[in-house]
């Protein structure tokens, strides 16, 4: 059984940053799991269902970007390519290698293939149109920041307001808790700004919002790591306490029975089992860094400093990148710490 898993989590990742040098391996992959113990085919088990749901390739990347392009003709009402390049504008904000560039590029490539035009031709026409892309939104600080530096430098905000311009964020995941704390921080930071004027518009939606409504049953906590406190041991739960952050404690747990019906984990049991093994390790994990552990780190991965939570938790992949915000045992990859992670680093 443990070979079949091993075959078929191979099959899903094997693209895994594979134009970076990095190669993924049928032993890289059995490894990760060994380390688990007795729970390895169930770690296995469980991880190639989410992998199923949540790992995003290259090729299915190209075709949700064919879509996006389709979706603005359509949305914005053009008629042709040529008028919709001549008022869009993709933005570069990020710094070079991030995944804004990235994926600009891959949109540039598509218009060149599928419409044998060169974007850079329309690069001087007056911009109507703004797209914003990214991949992952979590916390939504990188996204806030952008929009906030590019409305300010170019003055920006009265066009937005008076529909002068128009501005759309692109992503290919959304968290639901970093979507309102970006939107909430940007309001507070650009006064007047009209942010139902800003347009966003995601591929996936992670619903990790603890405080949302439970609207039809709740959220389905989908792709992400939120444990419920009683199932945690002792050892994990006094970090938790012992832990310098004092924000937002309210949702570092999930309520028992939440979500009300499991959609996303082979089983409600399934998902607590699996909970628990995570936030283990991650704190195993955690207890081999020498010195100061920075606050930001957090056996379900990186988090804000202040944030009395255990992580993230997000369970979201793509073929370039899998996340800091994710659960430790997937990426830590430090020489001399006793772990071998899933999705192995470039080595250069």
């Amino acid at each position: 059984m443990i070979d079949a898993l091993v075959e078929q989590v191979y099959d899903k990742i094997k693209d895994f940053r594979k134009e970076e040098g990095v190669q993924i391996t049928r032993e890289n992959i059995r490894e990760w799991a060994e380390q688990f113990g007795d729970d390895a085919e169930f770690m296995l088990a469980e991880t190639d269902n989410i992998l199923e749901k949540t790992y995003l390739t290259k090729e299915e990347a190209m075709e949700l970007f064919r879509k996006y392009i389709k979706d603005h003709l359509q949305r914005y009402k053009y008629n042709d390519i040529v008028s919709y390049l001549q008022d869009v504008c993709y933005l570069r904000l990020q710094p070079e290698g991030k995944s804004q560039n990235v994926i600009v590029d891959m949109v540039e490539e598509i218009v060149r293939t599928d419409y044998g035009l060169n974007v850079e031709d329309y690069i001087d026409y007056p911009k109507k149109l703004y797209i914003y892309f990214d991949d992952v939104l979590i916390t939504g600080g990188t996204l806030g920041k952008d929009l906030a530096t590019w409305i300010n430098e170019g003055n920006r905000k009265n066009e937005l307001n008076n529909h002068t311009i128009k501005l759309e964020v692109n992503l290919i995941v959304e968290h639901r808790f970093g979507l309102s704390m970006m939107l909430y921080s940007l309001e507070h930071r650009m006064k007047d700004l009209r942010t139902d004027n800003i347009h966003i518009r995601h591929y996936y939606e992670v619903e990790n919002h603890l405080k949302l409504p439970y609207i039809y049953g709740g959220q389905k906590l989908n792709a992400v790591i939120i444990p419920v406190k009683a199932t945690l041991p002792t050892e994990v739960i006094k970090y938790w306490e012992n832990l310098s952050a004092d924000r937002h404690a309210e949702y570092a747990f999930r309520s028992e029975g939440r979500p009300a019906k499991e959609e996303y984990f082979t089983s409600a049991e399934n998902r607590i089992h699996y909970e628990r093994v995570l936030v283990e390790k991650g704190l195993f994990i955690i207890n081999q860094i020498q010195g100061e552990v920075k606050g930001n780190i957090r056996p379900l991965g990186f988090i804000y400093p202040s944030y009395k939570t255990l992580g993230v938790g997000t369970l979201f992949f793509t073929w370039r990148n899998v996340p800091n915000n994710s659960p430790l045992v997937f990426w830590w990859d430090v020489p001399g710490h006793d772990w071998k992670p899933l999705f192995p680093a470039k080595r250069r």
